[in-house]
């Protein structure tokens, strides 16, 4: 019991700084709505926490609770996975932003 203890103190202490990010990341993504952005970002927040329990019960009524969180864990890793499609241009200060604002140079291919 106590290491199941430890590992979820743990798990916690790990995750304690996402939130944080988060709200900074949508702060930065557009300084003249960062008001609106960060209230997006944490009304998202709200309705994972309430909706989340709720929908793992729906699942466990048509699969097995480990099958459910798999499900849970792929969907995450898919949305981690493919959430660069979202940004249409370069934002001052993004990774490859010094890229697409200037060309490349003769002879070069990418």
């Amino acid at each position: 019991m106590w290491a199941a203890f430890l590992g979820w103190a743990l798990f916690g202490l790990g995750l304690s700084g996402c939130v944080p990010q988060l709200l900074s990341a949508a702060g930065h993504a557009d300084p003249a709505a960062a008001g609106a952005n960060v209230s997006r970002v944490a009304g998202l927040g709200y309705l994972g926490m309430l909706a989340g329990p709720a929908v793992i019960g729906w699942l466990t009524h048509l699969t097995a609770l480990d099958h459910t969180f798999l499900l849970l864990t792929l969907m995450c890793a898919a949305t981690a996975a493919t959430a660069g499609i979202l940004r249409t241009t370069a934002t001052p200060g993004s990774p490859g932003s010094d890229r697409a604002a200037s060309p490349a140079p003769a002879g070069s291919s990418h």
